[in-house]
């Protein structure tokens, strides 16, 4: 064949992803977009052969028949097919049932390309050292369609009719609920409660610091009543206090990994004030523009070229102090994490923020930036400085209790210098002041010994960001779906924001109700965190979808049938006839 003739075709999704890769590749090549999935269950009926291995019943999404078609012809008539739709199981689906439309190839040359970044040098590896497509990911995506389809569809006409109402079950959007209205319930609880402490506050050489009430003899340091603590502040009046022991340490705080698809969202939202689904929608943006890598992402991994660019920046914007003597590396946290996914970073480190436009998603490509250059710099360090407070009317005859004194002093502010983590929590060093170096044995000026009163605070709602997190934590769905469940609970009324917090709504809490007691294993949380973990090792190959589906099943249809006679009972309750009730006559 005439070499200028062969015809190499690439599929990816997007059409603004088509565009830029076919800027890169040139002539010989031929690129199309799928515009994501082409096929999925129908949606007014089941689609799911039970009986028959779960066989699932595919159609053709609405209105993409015309689309189809076009792609079919183009497979056809290329010498050479590479299926570069996006690197997860849902892009591996895609690329299966492209071929599966496509039908008989007749052994030409069909391949998969993966890449996480849309630039010209990832593109011409991913398309040089492509691979075949891998049908254990295909059946992990297969296996988890078909499960949220028995679940959604065969659930969710039963609680309309338990509930009459018209309600919808999903197998990680009600465990999301769940959460809300767990959390909502812990708050309602929640009786707080008024509690006294003593602190005490000092003057050396012209500083003043405080300390804290740390240790009293058969008492708690947490007063009920300000009774009390008057009379421990009575017993210390015209004492004298001295140091008996003093410490100086270096701490180091070390810089938070690189973005995953929740930690980017939980950021976005405390430092941007974006929703997880407009987030996701300006990391679409950024990634289609080549600017960053994949979004959707739940490792930590970090390309080394990636690394020593970062390196490169680091030393000329900052200087060899801020540099590490060995390349970061880090381990995600999250429960059932594919290690092998890089991080969400830019995919040109040296591009700086201020070189993007305005608007939201430049903001958030500069959140995007800090972070993992930051992830690639030195700790900061601080002074800490601590001491153990004695009071006494002798040095030798001390009282039975001893204050603390905690500061911290910013030595060397490393990685800080770029990027801190939007409301990091430190603990009780977060808001500690600053301490002088003391000696032991050293006297101390008593300034004042204020009386605080506080209360115990009731656990927070959920922010969206936070939803996401408690999500990830638990093992619960996966970085595509998570802003999907948030917003799906929100548009279905189940939830309602509260002042930026997530509240869940009396329609909610009834349908939360109804599932977890009709429906105790496949709501649970750990359970939802175990099935989650079930479809990683179908996508490892380490285990068969059936069996997956299979076990699914045994558990799952039991509690269908008897959700279904309760349902049915509700309803012959609603429609019996009420008993007629006679008032005697008035004469």
């Amino acid at each position: 064949m005439d070499g200028a003739k062969h015809m190499k075709l690439v599929i990816v999704e997007s059409p603004a992803k088509a565009k830029k890769v076919a800027g890169f590749l040139g002539a010989g090549w031929k690129v199309e977009a799928c515009r994501g999935h082409v096929r999925d269950l129908p949606e007014t009926e089941l689609g799911v052969s039970v009986d028959e291995g779960f066989r699932p019943q595919y159609v053709l999404l609405p209105r993409k028949g015309n689309l189809v078609k076009r792609l079919v012809k183009a497979i056809r008539e290329a010498d050479e097919v590479y299926l570069a739709t996006d690197p997860d199981r849902e892009g591996e689906a895609i690329a299966w049932h492209l071929l599966q439309l496509a039908g008989n190839l007749k052994g030409k040359p069909v391949y998969r390309a993966v890449f996480n970044a849309i630039t010209e040098s990832a593109i011409k590896a991913a398309l040089a050292e492509p691979r075949q497509l891998d049908e254990a990911l295909v059946s992990a995506q297969s296996a988890r369609r078909i499960v949220d389809r028995l679940v959604g569809y065969l659930v969710s006409p039963v609680a309309c009719k338990a509930l009459d109402g018209r309600l919808s079950a999903g197998r990680v959007q009600s465990v999301a609920l769940r959460l809300v209205v767990e959390r909502e319930r812990e708050i309602e609880r929640f009786r707080p409660e008024t509690f006294f402490t003593l602190t005490a506050r000092f003057a050396v050489e012209g500083c003043q610091f405080e300390a804290k009430l740390h240790r009293l003899k058969n008492a708690g340091v947490r007063f009920i009543t300000r009774e009390q603590a008057a009379r421990v502040a009575g017993l210390l009046s015209g004492a004298t206090f001295r140091v008996s022991k003093s410490a100086q340490t270096l701490k180091l705080r070390n810089p938070l990994p690189p973005f995953t698809t929740s930690s980017l969202q939980q950021a976005a939202s405390k430092g941007l004030g974006l929703s997880p689904e407009k987030t996701m929608g300006l990391a679409q943006t950024l990634y289609e523009q080549g600017l960053i890598t994949y979004h959707r992402t739940d490792g930590v991994a970090v390309a080394p070229e990636a690394q020593t660019t970062a390196h490169e920046v680091i030393l000329r914007e900052y200087g060899q102090a801020y540099l590490p003597p060995t390349p970061a590396t880090y381990k995600t946290k999250a429960q059932n994490a594919q290690e092998a996914h890089e991080a969400i970073r830019p995919t040109d480190v040296s591009k700086m923020p201020e070189e993007t436009a305005d608007g939201d998603a430049a903001k958030l490509y500069a959140l995007i930036w800090r972070c993992f250059i930051a992830s690639q710099m030195t700790p900061a360090r601080y002074t800490l400085t601590g001491a153990l407070i004695h009071a006494g009317k002798s040095k030798d005859k001390p009282f039975p209790l001893a204050f603390k004194a905690q500061g911290r002093e910013l030595a060397f502010d490393g990685f800080l210098r770029v990027y801190e983590e939007p409301e990091d929590d430190e603990g009780d060093m977060k808001d500690a002041g600053i301490v002088p170096a003391l000696k032991e044995g050293q006297t101390l000026a008593l300034v004042e010994l204020p009386i605080d009163e506080a209360r115990t605070r009731p656990p927070s709602r959920f922010s969206e960001a936070g939803l996401v997190g408690a999500l990830e934590k638990h093992g619960v769905g996966r970085p595509s779906t998570y802003a999907g469940m948030v917003s799906v609970v929100k548009r279905k009324s189940y939830v309602a924001l509260k002042q930026k917090r997530l509240a869940p709504t009396e329609t909610g809490v009834k349908l939360c109700d109804f599932l977890t007691e009709r429906f105790p294993q496949v709501f649970d949380i750990g359970y939802t965190a175990r099935l989650e973990a079930a479809l990683d090792q179908v996508a490892a190959g380490e285990m068969g979808q059936s069996e997956l589906l299979d076990t699914f099943w045994r558990g799952f249809q039991p509690q269908l049938k008897n959700a279904t006679e309760y349902a049915l009972a509700q309803i012959k309750a609603r429609q019996s006839p009420k008993p007629l009730v006679l008032h005697p006559a008035k004469e």
